[in-house]
């Protein structure tokens, strides 16, 4: 399991270290690490790892019963992550890449909300949700297929959105000529 810092319940980590199961963790940054000790590592020149170490997780008030590997790295922007795992036989970097690929995930889906404008979903079964983020990525590529090609007609000086376009198309806004040149840029792909 990959998680951000809103699952990281420390009793919930002891569990999941009892029961077997893998987790990458971002900690909260109040989260006090108890009793430190280093893990010997081999260091990377380019590599964005500040520190992999073992420890406790809490304050004496609450704190996990059991040890977690801890790794603090460096984000693009410079900011520091700390992540927790029970993963020893992978490098600190490699952690740090499975919690950036999630981030590219959570990157996505933001992605999908502007663009897409999906604000709720129609059905809850795997089908449903499919079939509306196709539809809707569908629609998206058709209608920046005709942005770009439409965008050429336009003077230097003007400048139009991808989003103004949209509702100009939706609304029968546009003027003539674009489309006229729509209706051609539509017929010649498919001749």
């Amino acid at each position: 399991m990959v998680m951000d810092r809103a699952y990281g319940k420390l009793e919930r980590l002891d569990r999941y270290k009892k029961e077997g199961q893998s987790f990458v963790v971002r900690l909260r940054d109040n989260v006090h690490l108890e009793k430190p000790r280093a893990l010997r590592r081999q260091v990377f020149n380019d590599s964005s790892v500040i520190r992999d170490i073992t420890c406790q997780l809490g304050t004496s008030q609450c704190r996990s019963e059991m040890r977690h590997r801890v790794i603090i790295f460096c984000d693009f922007e410079g900011r520091e992550i700390r992540v927790v795992t029970d993963l020893l036989g992978i490098t600190a970097e490699q952690v740090a890449q499975i919690y950036k690929a999630r981030w590219q995930i959570e990157v996505f889906f933001r992605w999908i909300k502007q663009h897409l404008n999906i604000p709720t979903l129609f059905g809850t079964t795997e089908n449903a949700v499919y079939g509306q983020l196709f539809s809707a990525l569908l629609v998206f590529v058709l209608l920046k297929w005709l942005f770009d090609g439409a965008k050429d007609m336009l003077p230097r000086h003007a400048e139009l959105s991808f989003v103004r376009f949209t509702r100009l198309l939706l609304l029968d806004g546009l003027p003539v000529e674009w489309m006229l040149h729509i209706h051609r840029m539509i017929n010649y792909e498919y001749r």
